[in-house]
């Protein structure tokens, strides 16, 4: 008994010493606001005690394109899409709750029907009626299921490797979503997040993981740990996705383009085959050198892309009233 309460003690001290060696503290607020906001960032306030940090850029009177980034990145995401764009549309992208200098939702909240809202209290904010959507991963399936709850606010949708996809073959997340759906991960993850974790999860996310900069890791790892953030990925990972409402994508009306990695491996190329199948008259093009963000590792192909395919849905349907 007395040998069992020993070697109790000692690991007690062992976790204590190691909490104590690898902690990685928040950074702090005001330094990454600093650091990662332009002339063109906005903190709007939600009502709830929140700022939700956006961006609008661009040309003021072009398209409106709304970018939602997915889970764990942030804004800064699509920074290099919106340099190859910004002379032609309005660029209007936003942190969501529990992500960049946004920080936690007040209500603890981190389903669809909650970010939806936020986005749209953006759009109102910039007097925007109504754009087209663009999302990656968790962004993208926050924007088919915008298409769905408030289709007079999207004039088409972008889906970058969106996930929501009802489908056999599953893909394989990054460690650090494996680690964030785990119980040592739960324990863990809100006070131990090593640069190394963040940079191996990152590489699983491309193609050619030497397109991964030093600075870009540092903006994931540092931005993780704005505070509450790492609380607030471990909330997300815990809430429903709500799988049922992939049997209502066929109801979608509004143009769809479908843009995916080749070489993703979190949402495997038969996701994108299925969200084809599922929504009439969807338009789908492939990266064979990109993984699962193709606006990160191929930004000339996707700005091309999109560029093209509005073009031609306003040739077809003629200038959609986006006022």
């Amino acid at each position: 008994m007395k040998k069992t309460v020993r070697i109790l003690l000692l690991l007690v001290v062992l976790l204590g010493a190691a909490f104590l060696i690898f902690r990685t503290p928040d950074t702090d607020r005001g330094e990454m606001i600093a650091k990662y906001t332009n002339e063109s960032s906005h903190f709007l306030d939600d009502g709830q005690g929140g700022q939700i940090h956006y961006r609008d850029e661009g040309k003021r009177d072009g398209p409106p394109i709304l970018l939602i980034h997915g889970s764990n990145s942030m804004l800064q995401t699509w920074e290099p899409l919106v340099a190859l764009l910004e002379d032609k549309y309005r660029l209007i992208s936003i942190d969501l709750y529990g992500h960049g200098l946004t920080g936690p939702n007040p209500t603890g909240a981190y389903d669809a029907a909650t970010n939806i809202a936020a986005v749209i209290k953006v759009l109102d904010a910039v007097g925007v009626d109504k754009a087209y959507w663009a999302g990656n991963s968790m962004g993208g399936w926050l924007t088919w299921r915008a298409g769905l709850s408030v289709p007079d606010r999207t004039a088409g949708l972008i889906l970058i490797d969106a996930s929501g996809a009802q489908v056999e073959q599953k893909g394989q997340a990054y460690l650090g979503a494996r680690l964030a759906q785990s119980w040592i991960g739960q324990m863990l993850l809100p006070e131990i997040t090593p640069r190394a974790l963040v940079k191996s999860s990152l590489q699983e996310n491309y193609a050619q993981p030497e397109r991964l900069t030093e600075t870009m890791v540092d903006r994931y790892w540092e931005m993780l740990r704005f505070p509450g953030n790492r609380r607030a990925t471990l909330d997300r990972a815990t809430t429903p996705r709500e799988p049922g409402k992939w049997a209502e994508i066929g109801n979608l009306k509004m143009p769809v383009l479908l843009l995916w990695g080749e070489q993703d491996k979190i949402f495997p190329l038969s996701h994108a085959q299925a969200f084809a199948s599922a929504i009439p008259g969807s338009k789908l093009i492939t990266y064979a050198d990109a993984g699962h963000l193709p606006m990160e590792e191929t930004p000339e192909q996707v700005a091309r892309d999109i560029d093209t395919w509005i073009a031609s849905v306003t040739t077809q349907a003629g200038a959609p009233n986006l006022d």
